[in-house]
């Protein structure tokens, strides 16, 4: 949580050096935006992990038919 205050800090200062209002509501929605970035990337990540695994999971079904006929 403190990264997050951190982040609003630098958020707010942003918004001061532009002469710009820092509101909550803005600032809610840049959370909400990276959040949702964020969690687009470990889906895909998700994705991808569980491809490699059913890859390989082929593989060794594979593999054993080979071995058992």
């Amino acid at each position: 949580m403190s990264e997050l205050a951190d982040k609003a800090k630098d958020y707010i200062n942003e918004k001061r050096d532009n002469d710009q209002e820092a509101t909550q509501e803005d600032w809610l929605d840049r959370v909400k935006s990276n959040v949702s970035d964020a969690w687009e990337d470990i889906k895909d990540k998700a994705d991808d992990a569980w491809e490699k695994t059913k890859d390989a999971a082929e593989d060794v079904k594979a593999e054993w038919r080979k071995k058992t006929n």
